[in-house]
């Protein structure tokens, strides 16, 4: 499994990094394929300091 993707806020109030280690402490969800639940990657939600409005979604690689 090398697949991960990032969805982190853009205007925040901190600067978030692209990867499980960010200081917002980014959550995991594995994502497996439906015919052999076989995982295929991972998605980090990054968690927002304060409510915010843009978020991007990114590959890390």
């Amino acid at each position: 499994m090398a697949n991960f993707v990032h969805v982190m806020p853009l205007d925040d109030v901190i600067s978030h990094e692209g990867s499980p280690d960010c200081v917002c402490g980014p959550g995991g969800q594995q994502v497996e394929t439906l015919a052999t639940r076989e995982p295929v990657g991972m998605i980090y939600h990054h968690h927002a300091i304060r409510p915010c409005s843009l978020w991007e979604a990114s590959a890390e690689g």
